[in-house]
């Protein structure tokens, strides 16, 4: 029975090993495209959240716009006061009402000094603020550029942020002044008067906009690109967030900015959900079955051309598998000149096991047979069942006389051992006829005819020399 169960293992094997080889490739493949596409998800997750914080920026890049924006507008309320002005001698106090309403009203702004001729005249409030009258921002080299770059574009002009010498940093709004001499004057016909300057403190504008370094669970930070892009310069926030796989969105300024407003969560940014969970979990299924369908398909096709090429009872070689091993050793014959050996094995007398003790005994004795016949044979050679109680045995390459009388000795002595099964103890008896390609046929079919007629020779030579069975004796299938 071990040896059965074997044999089914070994003819099965090569079925099994495929199946198992496509069934993993399948399981394998369905993993990785459930991966690539549990990664687009997370992706998708990411640009989601992304999206998420940006709305977020949105709403704080509006309320920094809009309060620079306002505080450049209390700027141009000056220019105008002063415009109105223009033909009085220039006198401080002058400008003390205004520019004490535009400080109160705007907390942000710390101080106001105009300079008309580009030498301040007036700062307001006076104090600590005394000491910088008279500067001529012509002779300060940190102070004209910007006051320079005003004066010629006659545009609004926003430096810095600068570190102030009494704490703090601040942004310094140049605002240029050319009064009109009368009504309807174009801007470029008109005279330079002189500069005002706001400068607002950095925190108090941060503050009064809302902005701070963490807003609803996101980081952020106000970066300074500069006027060509290339170097960019926290100004307020985390200084390793421009590091992060943020988000940015450009802050559209009045006075040259650059500024860009950066946010990243957190937490990171969140790649996990229900849906990549759901993904995983349906595609590993569906790869599993896959895998199992692809083994069960496989192995039944396997099956299936098994049972195509082998016998059903005893797993061996059928007459289909066994004439095509034939027909391949005929080819190879007439390339290399070496031939191989059929030797016709029958029963005999194996009816009467049958009728004395079932079929399936006689089944028993088949898969038996089959097994002493492949003890007596190599890995190279083929066992066949090619009838009810017969069998053939194909061994590649050619025997001399004495090898094939041996062989044929030592095959028979095995077979024809007595068959023990549930009790009973059964003679066997076996006729042997053998044929050698390509010496005795030239032909597949002839060499089968001639190892058959040679088998019933032995048969008969046998028959005519048999015992008859004792009375109460034991049948026997030889």
């Amino acid at each position: 029975m071990g040896r059965q169960l074997t044999r089914k293992f070994v003819s099965r094997s090569n079925g099994t090993w495929a199946a198992s080889a496509i069934a993993i490739i399948c399981f394998l493949t369905g993993i990785a495209v459930t991966a690539h596409v549990g990664l687009l998800i997370r992706n998708e997750l990411v640009a989601q959240h992304k999206r998420d914080i940006a709305t977020e920026l949105s709403e704080a890049r509006a309320r920094l716009e809009t309060e620079i924006s306002r505080t450049v507008a209390h700027g141009l309320a000056l220019r105008a006061f002063v415009a109105e002005l223009k033909d009085k001698r220039f006198v401080a106090a002058d400008y003390r009402n205004i520019s004490t309403e535009l400080i109160n009203e705007n907390p942000s702004i710390r101080s106001i000094g105009l300079a008309p001729g580009n030498i301040l005249r007036a700062v307001f409030p006076l104090e600590p603020n005394k000491a910088a009258l008279g500067l001529d921002y012509r002779s300060n080299a940190s102070q004209w550029p910007a006051v320079e770059k005003a004066m010629v574009s006659r545009e609004t002009v926003i430096a810095g942020p600068i570190e102030l010498v009494q704490g703090g940093r601040a942004l310094l709004i140049r605002i240029p002044v050319y009064p009109a001499e009368f009504s309807g004057q174009s801007l470029a016909d008109r005279s330079y008067w002189g500069v005002a300057s706001l400068v607002l403190d950095e925190e108090s504008l941060m503050a009064s906009a809302g902005i701070k370094p963490v807003i609803n669970d996101i980081n952020l930070s106000v970066v300074d690109k500069g006027e060509d892009g290339s170097a960019a310069r926290i100004l307020f926030g985390d200084k390793k967030l421009a590091e992060q796989d943020h988000v940015a969105l450009p802050l559209l300024l009045p006075g040259g900015l650059n500024w860009e407003l950066l946010g990243y969560p957190s937490g990171g940014w969140s790649s996990t959900g229900k849906e990549v969970w759901i993904t995983q979990f349906i595609g590993s299924l569906i790869s599993l079955v896959f895998g199992v369908m692809a083994f069960l398909l496989i192995s039944e096709i396997y099956k299936v051309r098994s049972m195509a090429l082998h016998d059903p009872l005893t797993g061996l070689a059928n007459r289909r598998l066994l004439e095509e091993r034939m027909h391949q050793l005929a080819a190879m014959c007439e390339r290399s000149g070496v031939g191989f050996e059929i030797f016709y094995v029958d029963l005999d007398a194996f009816k009467p096991v049958n009728d004395s003790y079932g079929h399936s005994v006689g089944d028993q004795l088949l898969i038996e047979i089959g097994d002493r016949l492949q003890s007596q044979t190599r890995q190279s050679d083929t066992v066949a069942r090619v009838g009810g109680d017969e069998f053939i045995v194909l061994t590649p390459g050619n025997m001399r006389s004495p090898e094939k009388d041996t062989f044929v000795h030592r095959m028979l002595e095995r077979v024809t051992q007595v068959f023990e099964f549930s009790g009973a103890s059964i003679d066997v008896k076996a006729s042997v006829g053998s044929a050698s390609f390509p010496k005795d046929a030239s032909t597949v079919a002839d060499l089968l005819r001639v190892a058959d007629r040679r088998m019933y020779a032995q048969k008969a030579r046998s028959k005519q020399s048999a015992m008859n069975v004792p009375e109460n004796g034991v049948p026997q299938a030889g």
